[in-house]
């Protein structure tokens, strides 16, 4: 029996413009994202139980889970910040005018350089 390929479509570069988000919405999104992996590489990098984790970042330990679970939701920017602060993170945050003739957009990069945006 043959299977039939499924059509391919290839995606803008940008996951939440993929899933219909607006350009603004997709780019405190990227942000929030990038944030957020930071923030799962932290606690993966501890050695303290979720109990003593939840304890450290003022939350309760099934946020922990969900964090080490990759549970974006219920997290919002500056709640994943004040997290990474709670861990002795320093964040850099840089905002500027755009180049003439471009769109301003959000340039975010996590501790091990990666560009997103």
């Amino acid at each position: 029996m043959m299977t039939k390929k499924k059509p391919f479509t290839t995606g803008s570069g940008d996951v939440f413009v993929d899933l219909d988000f607006s350009e603004e919405e997709s780019a405190g999104l990227n942000l929030k994202s990038v944030l957020f992996d930071t923030l799962q590489a932290a606690l993966r990098s501890k050695s303290e139980t979720q109990m003593e984790l939840a304890s450290k970042l003022k939350l309760p330990q099934p946020k922990i889970s969900d964090i080490k679970n990759g549970k974006m939701s219920g997290f919002s920017i500056e709640r994943i910040v004040n997290c990474l602060l709670r861990l002795d993170y320093e964040i850099s945050v840089d905002a500027h005018p755009a180049e003439p003739g471009k769109r301003g957009r959000i340039v975010a990069r996590s501790k091990t350089d990666q560009l997103v945006g």
